[in-house]
């Protein structure tokens, strides 16, 4: 077959056989077949993008004569790029091509046309293409996570809402008039970002804020993204894809009420021990010091029903892809939940609090945990829009490895060397040269597994692009080539 025809054959499938068991899922998939392409590919590409940022910002800490005759690369640009764009580029389109694929599958029916969900996707990565000129124009602004240029905000805003418009009539259109966990979930972080975004951009850009409330706000927005919107939409993935892909239910599926509000409760709250012994009152850091162990609650109960399914069907994982990435993800979550409540205690803040300490945590959240989730999602959703299997084992087991290890080596090399930093900075001796050499082993490591994690993106770009251009062999001619669980999570005890 020719290029355009190979490519044809995947978007528009001209099927045979029995589809009595897929027939509904062929025609939901179909429905959103495009705007979730167009996710999945500007995930994938934004991917490769932030990692080649972290790579750059990495090799700059140890040797800071990296890339210096360029004013476009320098660490004060190409640190919040690399930030910005894993956020906004990446994790936000995987984890709004699962939502989307979890409420059209669990609704039984797409809701809004998919013309207006493709441009909404369309203007956010148009946003965020903005975003990374205006920074390296030296435009940004000064606030963690927000860095883009003030004209940018509207745009992500507008387009978010867009999209957020969509997943809503989707979930209003369902034939199955109960709600389940997973769509809690998702419609939690769709309600919390829209919040929290438009709090931090009135607050911070807008209307700023004096004083010491600037930093206030910016660290309770930087760690509601991740508990509000990253860490509901990768609970949202596993919930849903244990069932689909390991054939039985999640244990202690009944007791998700109890983690779901307490999560929401106490995550949004929990950022702002991060400002203990800064110029805020005691009694706020206080609060989120209480707020951060508040979280033992849902994360026990998350934690049980995650790894508990998952090792009920060990000797499944490790033929499925998604469920392997489920597992390593399940686990990250575990450990990274045990860095953030201890880490948030006054004693441990007084080592870790001006370190590298929670840019490894952040990066264990985000690459680990909610990355792990949700390249097992992808994996999970591009043969069903194709209708063809994953084009290479080798590479999706090679993307695993070089991902996991990628994430080891970035945050032990960050988490360990933040400790470092804390105690020898404490020292009243400290001489900053000895500081810096003392840390170059640290950044040695985390150069390597952001090399790593690079060669991992790569590999999922290039599972991207095979699955769509290969030929459509005899076997994916038939809708019964996918076989998956029914939706379990209907039934679940």
């Amino acid at each position: 077959m020719s290029f355009i025809d190979n490519v044809f054959s995947s978007l528009r499938p001209e099927l045979s056989g029995d589809a009595e068991n897929r027939a509904r899922e062929r025609a939901l998939d179909g429905a959103i077949r495009f705007p979730l392409l167009s996710l999945i590919k500007s995930s994938s590409v934004w991917l490769v993008i932030a990692t080649i940022f972290g790579l750059i910002a990495s090799i700059k800490l140890h040797s800071p004569g990296f890339f210096a005759d360029c004013p476009i690369l320098t660490y004060g640009k190409v640190e919040p790029l690399f930030w910005n764009t894993l956020v906004y580029g990446w994790l936000f389109n995987a984890g709004l091509a699962c939502a989307i694929f979890i409420l059209t599958r669990l609704g039984g029916r797409s809701g809004a046309p998919t013309t207006f969900l493709t441009i909404s996707i369309v203007l956010w990565n148009t946003g965020v293409m903005l975003g990374v000129i205006g920074i390296m124009a030296g435009e940004q602004l000064p606030y963690a996570w927000l860095e883009f240029p003030s004209f940018v905000g509207p745009v992500l805003f507008i387009a978010f809402v867009g999209i957020g418009l969509s997943c809503l009539l989707t979930f209003h259109a369902r034939v199955y008039r109960s709600s389940y966990v997973s769509q809690w979930w998702i419609l939690a972080a769709l309600f919390s970002f829209a919040w929290i975004y438009t709090a931090a951009q009135v607050m911070l850009v807008c209307l700023p804020a004096q004083g010491a409330i600037q930093a206030l706000i910016n660290s309770w927005y930087v760690e509601n993204v991740f508990g509000l919107f990253v860490a509901p939409t990768a609970f949202a993935t596993i919930l849903y894809l244990i069932p689909k892909t390991l054939g039985s239910h999640v244990i202690g599926y009944k007791y998700s009420a109890y983690a779901f509000w307490s999560w929401i409760l106490f995550s949004s709250f929990a950022g702002v021990s991060d400002l203990s012994f800064g110029p805020i009152p005691v009694w706020v850091s206080s609060l989120g010091v209480v707020a951060s162990f508040g979280l033992l609650l849902p994360t026990t109960t998350l934690s049980i029903q995650f790894l508990s399914s998952l090792f009920r069907k060990f000797s499944v994982i490790w033929s499925s892809a998604t469920a392997r990435f489920l597992l390593a993800g399940s686990v990250i979550f575990l450990i990274l939940m045990y860095y953030k409540i201890f880490g948030s205690l006054r004693g441990s803040l007084a080592t870790t609090q001006f370190s590298q300490f929670d840019s490894g945590v952040d990066l264990l959240a985000l690459l680990g945990f909610a990355g792990m989730v949700f390249t097992g999602g992808i994996h999970f959703i591009l043969p069903r829009l194709f209708n063809k299997e994953l084009p290479s084992s080798t590479i999706v087991d090679l993307q695993f490895w070089l991902q996991l290890l990628g994430v080891m080596l970035v945050s032990i090399g960050l988490i360990s060397g933040g400790v470092l930093h804390g105690e020898l900075i404490n020292e009243s001796i400290a001489n900053s040269i000895a500081v810096v050499t003392a840390l170059k082993s640290g950044f040695f490591l985390t150069t390597l597994g952001m090399f790593f994690f690079f060669l991992s993106s790569v590999c999922g770009v290039v599972t991207y692009f095979t699955i769509l251009l290969s030929n459509r062999v005899e076997a994916e001619q038939s809708v019964d080539l996918i076989n998956e669980a029914p939706e379990l999570e209907y039934t679940a005890p």
